[in-house]
């Protein structure tokens, strides 16, 4: 076979002079915004309802992809690079418009649970409603609402919550806010009901129970002025009047007072099933609230009423969402414990059965090291024991200690209650140096923990020194 070299050559054409282009000037182009109108930014409820509805970020995504897929790879890359407004570098989006996609951001942050996401964007929009709309206006109250609502809800941080409600409410009480329409001024009455909302329900969470419920009794005013408003959405202002009321009945049970508790969780009942159906997801935690407020009386329990109030709400979540979803198994939780702190026949069976319910959903979605399937196995534990059942109870401890340890740490107060019920179990049973060697394992640790002497390590070392006399 021949090879390149084989092949004669022609010979080579003659070469033109190179053409010379001269490139010309570039002009440089700089975009400027225009100027647009301050929106109106969202409006922060308690946790069903935390923002005003407005498109959200993942639907102005989907819609914009849509749009995208439509055009050619180039257009899409020039229609991207157009989102940033640079100039010299520099971030040129006007504060109104980076405003608006931080309250959409905060918006899905909260849906999709992630907490750190949210509360950053919340604090995002504080400082840009400062910048846009100044320091008096009733807008940047909103959003000290919202910063206190997120803080509250999502981190349970209630003097945070306390302190940006307390600003709004300097901003609303200070200035005076003009309206020109209905729509605002029922804005800014819903603003300075939340206010007091998410104010009274800080203070519930710190047991400072006369200034909660002097502010939650405002909230009520505010809801009954607001209805004066006219073209007012019903439904909105039934809303905001049922977590008032839930606000209260929460406030009342905190402070002991099961007879007004009742009152306002009954009139939040009320509330719901006139406007959402006696089937809503809302009802759930209410008819929960219900039970927990029967179940504060004392010596006065109907405990028949409290079961009844727990297996309503476990009923609804059974009909409402799939089956095995970690909403049913909470349900299930709350019903069992509401049978054992019963005195109904049969009780501790029924229990036992919702404890189970709750263990196959939590094991299957969260794991068995998770805390959740952690601490429904100590409860079904200590029930175990009061049905009489101690070699099963063992069994279970046993079985949970390696993953408590894995998940906890050796030395932490979950792993020390599981050697301390085991050697109480084995104190009943009459095998004296089992108890003791599990009893000492937990004094041990709860000595590291909470010092030698702590009231559960004082408590332990009573049962040691019984043993050992």
């Amino acid at each position: 076979m021949a090879d390149f070299d084989d092949f004669p050559m022609s010979d080579p054409e003659p070469e033109e002079p190179p053409v010379v282009v001269t490139p010309a000037p570039v002009i440089p182009i700089v975009d400027i915004p225009t100027a647009e109108p301050p929106p109106s930014p969202s409006q922060h409820g308690d946790d069903q309802s935390t923002f005003r509805d407005s498109p959200s970020e993942e639907e102005t995504e989907t819609g914009q992809s849509e749009v995208d897929s439509e055009r050619p790879p180039s257009t899409r890359r020039k229609t991207r690079r157009k989102k940033k407004r640079l100039v010299n570098g520099v971030d040129m989006t006007p504060p109104a418009e980076l405003l608006r996609k931080a309250e959409k951001k905060a918006k899905k942050y909260r849906s999709d649970k992630k907490v750190d996401e949210c509360i950053a964007e919340l604090v995002r929009c504080t400082a840009l409603s400062r910048v846009v709309y100044g320091d008096g206006d009733w807008r940047l109250a909103e959003a000290h609402t919202n910063l206190a609502a997120g803080y509250l809800e999502l981190r349970g941080l209630a003097p945070q919550a306390q302190q940006h409600a307390e600003m709004s409410r300097s901003i609303l009480l200070g200035g005076v806010h003009t309206s020109h329409s209905s729509d605002t001024k029922a804005r800014i009455l819903e603003v300075l009901v939340n206010m007091h909302l998410i104010l009274g329900r800080a203070l519930t969470s710190q047991k400072k129970f006369r200034e909660a419920e002097h502010s939650l009794n405002r909230a009520s005013k505010v809801c009954e002025e607001r209805l004066k408003v006219p073209g007012l959405n019903s439904l909105e202002q039934t809303d905001l009047e049922t977590r008032v009321a839930i606000a209260q009945g929460k406030l009342y049970l905190a402070d002991k007072n099961p007879s007004k508790a009742a009152r306002f969780m009954e009139k939040a009942e009320d509330l719901i099933k006139e406007n959402h159906g006696e089937d809503s997801v809302q009802l759930i935690p209410v008819y929960q609230d219900l039970g927990r407020i029967e179940q504060s009386k004392g010596d006065d329990t109907d405990h028949d009423r409290a079961v009844e109030y727990f297996l309503q709400a476990h009923s609804i979540s059974g009909v409402s969402y799939e089956s095995g979803s970690v909403e049913i198994g909470r349900t299930a939780y709350a019903l069992a414990m509401a049978y054992s702190a019963s005195n109904i026949a049969e009780g501790e069976a029924s229990a036992e059965t919702y404890l189970e319910e709750c263990l196959g959903i939590y094991q299957v979605t969260y794991g068995p090291h998770h805390p959740e399937t952690l601490r429904v196995q100590d409860e079904r534990s200590r029930l175990l024991v009061r049905m009489g059942k101690q070699e099963e109870a063992l069994e279970a401890l046993r079985f949970n200690l390696r993953p408590k340890m894995e998940t906890f740490g050796e030395y932490s107060e979950e792993v020390a209650e599981s050697h301390q019920l085991s050697g109480t179990i084995r104190l009943t049973q009459g095998k004296m140096e089992p108890a003791l060697k599990s009893l000492k394992k937990a004094h041990m640790i709860q000595s590291n923990l909470f010092g030698a002497g702590h009231k559960k390590a004082k408590a332990t070392q009573q049962l040691i020194d019984m043993i050992t006399k």
